[in-house]
């Protein structure tokens, strides 16, 4: 979800100037959104005002007089017309959606979700107005902003940052998503509790292992040698941890140990390790409370992405987006 509506609710997210509904579409129209037009015009003038607050430098990646130019000109442009599309698209969303709760006759608080009020966009002008003081006007110059866009802007913004607490609030994974999630995910594996000795080099980890396999106690040599700094106070204890947190050579090879065994020397690129597995939980359902909820966000993070890619689409066919043609 995030990576999508970064690109509307950034600073390229101004909101366009639409043509009102009219029974032919305006010559440079690339999509229509119900009975509103996105146009190169619009595209265009978002792209100059971003173009105008660039460095020399900057401006020089998007020379059309070269192929790699010409690329990114074209990617800015094709974000710009997203960033323009999406945010309408949400807005003749929560337009509907307004409707919807006052003929069902929801409260105010639940209308406000849908809702940007001139009110809102108002109290955040005001804010900035009060944290740049002076400087409000030279800052909006720098910013190549009239004071009615940055109300748009900020407009776009609420919008956006409603939309996804909507969204969440409507489309949020199950505990039992979140579970069949799991399987067969980056995550699948044991929850493990180690400790290890590190050393730099083969010969002193197999020594260390003959140590070890001699008798001398793990936090006793992992104190005296081990090359991890946090060694002398933890005494090699690593803590639990699961899939993807470890590095995978670690990972994997302390996933094949059984508790209370000690592994031969296992390379990494921080060197050579020694592990000794504490305890190890195979069914999810009984991991830490810790791991689970980390992997519940982790996992949270990719189903929200994923509805969101379906859900959007469907939001866009509810309300009517048909591109109609590609930049030139």
């Amino acid at each position: 979800m995030n990576n999508r509506f970064v690109k509307f609710a950034s600073a390229i997210a101004l909101s366009a100037i639409l043509f009102t509904a009219c029974a032919k579409a305006p010559k440079d129209a690339l999509v229509k959104i119900g009975d509103k037009y996105i146009t190169e015009e619009q595209v265009k003038k978002e792209y100059d005002k971003i173009m105008s607050s660039y460095s020399d430098e900057q401006k020089a990646k998007y020379d059309e007089s070269t192929d790699e130019g010409k690329m990114a000109s074209l990617n800015l442009k094709q974000n710009i017309l997203e960033s323009l599309s999406d945010i309408e698209v949400v807005k003749q969303k929560f337009a509907k959606l307004e409707k919807e709760y006052k003929d069902a006759g929801k409260s105010e608080e639940e209308i406000s979700k849908v809702t940007v009020t001139d009110k809102e966009v108002n109290e955040q002008i005001e804010k900035i107005k009060e944290q740049l003081g002076d400087k409000f006007n030279e800052e909006l110059e720098k910013s190549k902003l009239t004071e009615e866009e940055l109300k748009e802007k900020i407009k776009d913004n609420l919008y956006s940052q409603k939309f996804q607490v909507w969204f969440s609030d409507n489309f949020s994974p199950t505990d039992e998503e979140i579970a069949n999630k799991f399987k067969g995910s980056e995550f699948d594996g044991p929850e493990i509790n180690a400790s290890h000795i590190l050393v730099e080099t083969e010969e002193e980890a197999k020594n260390v292992k003959s140590r070890l396999d001699a008798g001398e106690k793990f936090e006793d040599v992992a104190v005296e040698v081990s090359k991890d700094p946090s060694a002398k106070t933890n005494k090699g204890e690593l803590g639990t941890f699961t899939k993807g947190v470890m590095v995978e050579e670690f990972y994997n090879a302390a996933s094949k140990l059984k508790e209370g065994e000690i592994s031969e020397p296992v390379q990494t690129k921080f060197g050579y390790h020694i592990i000794k597995v504490n305890k190890i939980v195979d069914d999810y359902a009984q991991f830490s409370d810790e791991s689970k909820e980390n992997i519940k966000q982790s996992l949270k993070r990719t189903i929200m992405a994923e509805k969101f890619k379906t859900e959007f689409k469907k939001i866009q066919e509810e309300i009517g987006y048909y591109p109609i043609k590609n930049f030139k």
